[in-house]
């Protein structure tokens, strides 16, 4: 009997679709995929990004339509993730990751590489040195990679798109059935390491690309020129990226874990990076729905979608019924029930309005966005003054040509037009609000990893 399809996530920390555009439309094309080219992450962080588009929630409790589930106001506390997902369906799930911000994010709890519940199996893959004492590791956040890293004695703290292909390989072929694989690269985030060094660039700007973005944050002005080396690696981190997949894919397909014909594949981002200096900040924090930090790649390969190009605005909200499993003779007869989701057309997912919610790490305030499918947008903004809210415009796929039309405080009233950007924000919370769950997240590793300063 024919088997189940396996299903690939494939996403990026601090991949913004321009920089990765050229390789998402070969992928696509390779895979006879459907590309979104105007996709919209759901936060422009990851704490806050890949709970909710692995959720289908935003992190304030609301669905892609603001309504709210109840509860602690966690999506992970009202929403199955996709892991839990797949693993009800009977499917083994691989995480392979080394962000350690990934697993509370998920709420997903369990053994340092495995997690057993109900007799099906979860597994996560961290390198980083979880198994040590909390006093250990707090150390080693605070002192020793920070120090290591700025004499340039360390290399990043995250294994290659190569090496987590051979760990992801090694899984596959050890598994009994359907497999949900989910692997989130970190080689696009600081520090930006490249796997060549050539053209040779200067050892501190490699080492320190977070440090350094830190010490512009907040500044006025910033010569573009003192981000030119930090920028330069971060494309041909982007380049290496787009090529390691590429040939991860095309390695899937010789040895039969992955068929165009049966299985699931999708690849994007849990948000970008931003670059241009005026904005504030340079990197993906404090909270900020920049066109650089929610604008991502989006290509999914499914069987029962044609080969296509959606130009129309879209939200990584709906990627879970982005994945539902295509029916196959095998998940049909196993299943309980109603038989397997099928995703709707790519066209369905249009929006006219995407939203963007973030829980300010450090604080207990949310702020939240839209952006219009024009490329209007209207949200919150966390300073170091506190909250305020911006009105911008984004009128071509150039993330530095957005442009400030507005700033007002975050309480102002909504414009009487119910169609304006502030009403349509109003009645989701407005550009900023309160959130109602504790902090979930360590301070040293947000600090080491630049999310506080």
């Amino acid at each position: 009997m024919e088997r189940a399809p396996n299903v690939f996530l494939l996403s990026a920390d601090s991949l913004r679709a321009d920089a990765f555009a050229g390789a998402a439309e070969r992928l696509a094309d390779e895979l006879d995929g459907t590309r979104f080219a105007t996709a919209v992450a759901p936060a422009p962080f990851t704490a806050s990004s890949v709970p909710a588009l692995a959720t289908g929630r935003f992190v304030d409790g609301t669905d892609s339509e603001g309504e709210a589930a109840g509860g602690s106001g966690d999506a992970g506390d009202d929403a199955p993730s996709l892991l839990a997902r797949f693993r009800e369906a009977g499917y083994e799930t691989v995480l392979l990751t080394d962000n350690p911000l990934i697993r509370p994010a998920l709420d997903e709890t369990g053994g340092e590489d495995e997690a057993t519940e109900g007799g099906l199996t979860a597994r996560f893959d961290e390198a980083l040195p979880r198994s040590l004492t909390r006093v250990v590791e707090r150390g080693y956040f605070d002192a020793v990679w920070p120090l290591a890293r700025r004499l340039g004695l360390l290399g990043p703290y995250y294994r290659s798109a190569t090496t987590l292909h051979d760990r992801a390989e090694e899984r596959l072929a050890a598994a009994d059935g359907p497999v949900f694989c989910w692997i989130h690269y970190m080689d696009t985030h600081t520090p930006y390491w490249p796997p060549t060094d050539a053209p040779p660039e200067p050892g501190d700007y490699r080492t320190s690309a977070r440090s350094r973005s830190l010490a512009v944050r907040g500044v006025d002005a910033v010569d573009p020129a003192d981000l030119g080396p930090i920028r330069a690696l971060y494309d041909r981190s982007c380049d290496a990226l787009g090529a390691a997949v590429e040939r991860f894919v095309a390695r899937l397909r010789d040895r039969g874990h992955y068929d165009p014909d049966r299985d699931v594949l999708a690849l994007t981002a849990d948000h970008g990076e931003n670059f241009e200096p005026d904005r504030g900040l340079i990197g993906h924090v404090p909270a900020a729905s920049w066109e650089s930090l929610v604008r991502v790649p989006l290509v999914v390969a499914r069987p029962d979608w044609p080969a296509s190009v959606v130009a129309d605005q879209v939200s990584l909200i709906d990627l879970p019924r982005m994945l539902a499993v295509p029916a196959t003779a095998a998940t049909a007869a196993a299943a309980d029930g109603p038989g397997p989701a099928t995703a709707p057309s790519p066209p369905s997912f249009a929006r006219e309005h995407a939203f963007t919610v973030a829980r300010t790490l450090g604080a207990t305030d949310l702020v939240h966005g839209v952006r219009r499918d024009d490329g209007e947008k209207l949200f919150g903004r966390r300073t170091a003054d506190g909250i305020d809210a911006l009105r911008t415009v984004a009128p071509s796929d150039d993330p530095a040509a957005e442009r400030v039309r507005e700033r007002r405080p975050p309480d102002a009233a909504p414009r009487p037009d119910p169609e304006s950007l502030s009403a349509v924000l109003a009645a989701r919370g407005g550009p900023a609000g309160e959130a109602r769950d504790a902090e979930r997240y360590d301070e040293a590793q947000l600090r080491a990893l630049g999310y506080l300063e």
